[in-house]
């Protein structure tokens, strides 16, 4: 579910010119090398409010973005995804942003709403692995004054949706995912405090040996239209990614 691992090891040219790895050729658990300068970089589990005029460089993409789909509020703390006709189904470059999931037991909850959407219109968080291959909680327009929240996977063929209540329009969500060894659990909050579980589904269906692929599980945000129309936009205020593992 992680992806692929990257680890250094020493090398050293002989007099012949050939690399030699580790002075004998193989590579061990514990090898010593004069290590590089130390250097900070951005815990990638600290809460994330968007109140910066850039991303860090955890975010990333699928394929080349429609970045005027993009635009963050850093007065306010907020990301606004504009929905697309290009869906997490797509081979395209959905509306889409996502962090790696770097552990197996984890956390990730992101604060939204659905503004100004159109019927259809969709924007919450997906556990992606390919386009073939997600599980998706997101809130849809159903018509003028209501919204659905909506868990859905992805798994190649099968495409299964199941409606897990309805809401006002341009109410303020939490949507949780939390992983761990065998499952992910989906769960929602109106407040951010009392959370109310909706159901869990099998990690495997999204690991290498079942749906392909190497580079691990992307955590996203997203947003879907059904039209080219639509000015509908999902408004994303926190991300928040946390792990007890080290």
């Amino acid at each position: 579910m992680l992806g692929r691992e990257t680890f250094l090891a020493p090398a050293s040219w002989n007099n012949d010119n050939w690399p030699v790895i580790n002075k004998s050729g193989t590579v061990s658990l514990d090898m010593d090398v004069p290590t590089l300068a130390l250097q900070p970089f951005e815990d990638s589990k600290e809460p994330v409010d968007f109140t910066k005029k850039e991303l860090g460089h955890k975010w990333n993409y699928i394929r080349n973005p429609i970045m005027n789909n993009y635009s963050i509020n850093d007065e306010e703390g907020s990301i606004n995804l504009k929905v697309s006709p290009v869906s997490l189904n797509d081979k395209g470059s959905p509306t889409l942003i996502a962090r790696r999931q770097e552990h197996i037991n984890f956390t990730s909850i992101v604060k939204l709403n659905l503004l100004d959407a159109r019927k259809k219109d969709e924007a919450g968080i997906t556990v992606f692995m390919d386009h073939q291959s997600h599980y998706d909680l997101f809130l849809r327009q159903k018509n003028n004054s209501k919204q659905q929240l909506v868990l859905r996977y992805i798994l190649g063929e099968l495409n299964h949706e199941k409606v897990i209540t309805e809401l006002s329009n341009e109410e303020v969500i939490y949507l949780n995912v939390g992983g761990s060894n065998d499952y992910y659990d989906f769960s929602y909050s109106l407040d951010g405090k009392e959370y109310n579980f909706i159901d869990k589904m099998d990690v495997r269906y999204l690991s290498s040996e079942t749906a392909g692929g190497f580079t691990g599980i992307m955590l996203g945000m997203f947003a879907v239209s059904d039209e080219h129309k639509s000015k509908g936009f999902g408004k994303f205020y926190e991300f928040d990614y946390s792990s007890s593992e080290e």
